[in-house]
């Protein structure tokens, strides 16, 4: 399933249909959460996150040293906001409030739409901008770079762990082949 899900991840990037997208890039890690830590509905908020955070988050995460800005980052708790709002609400967007990691706490959130590009090669952008009074964190993120990173993560993540993907039990009849394979049946027969 997770090979599935991915093609069509890449199908509607390739359609730029964006937002299809999205929506199904941001179920990898639900699936992959399950996987690891269990079917636990109480607790999958946490394991989105913790699952998020431990292959893809932490290294999205900007290095600081003495005295530099803690630039916001695409955090498991940020990643889990966009998830519930576009799954949920239909809004592409996050709730600061839901965040509870400072730097995380994200003022502007925008959604970059692009062409697929030769190299495959996207950016996203970070910015703090700082008055006196205040401070506004803003993010940017390409939907085909956040798409890209999930899917490499998941497929590295499922070819290393396909024995905890047991609780796939489901079929796909593709109905199209069913009847290309009755009219080829149907004309064997007829030519008998």
């Amino acid at each position: 399933m997770i090979e599935r899900i991915i093609t069509d991840i890449n199908k509607a990037l390739d359609a730029e249909a964006y937002m299809a997208a999205l929506s199904l890039v941001l179920t990898l890690p639900d699936i992959c959460a399950k996987a690891e830590y269990g079917n636990t509905t109480k607790d999958n908020k946490r394991h989105y996150i913790q699952w998020y955070d431990e292959y893809i988050g932490q290294y999205e995460k900007s290095p600081t040293g003495p005295g530099d800005i803690e630039m916001p980052y695409l955090s498991g708790e940020v990643i889990y906001q966009l998830r519930c709002s576009v799954l949920h609400q239909g809004n592409p967007n996050i709730d600061q409030n839901q965040i509870d990691e400072e730097r995380c706490k994200i003022d502007r959130f925008v959604l970059i739409v692009e062409k697929k590009k030769p190299y495959d090669i996207y950016a996203d952008s970070i910015s703090v901008e700082m008055s006196p009074s205040s401070s506004t964190r803003k993010y940017e993120v390409n939907i085909r770079r956040l798409s890209k990173i999930i899917t490499l993560v998941v497929e590295k993540y499922y070819r290393d762990n396909k024995e905890k993907f047991t609780f796939f039990d489901y079929e796909i009849l593709d109905w199209d082949k069913e009847i290309e394979r009755f009219n080829v049946l149907e004309g064997e027969n007829s030519n008998e």
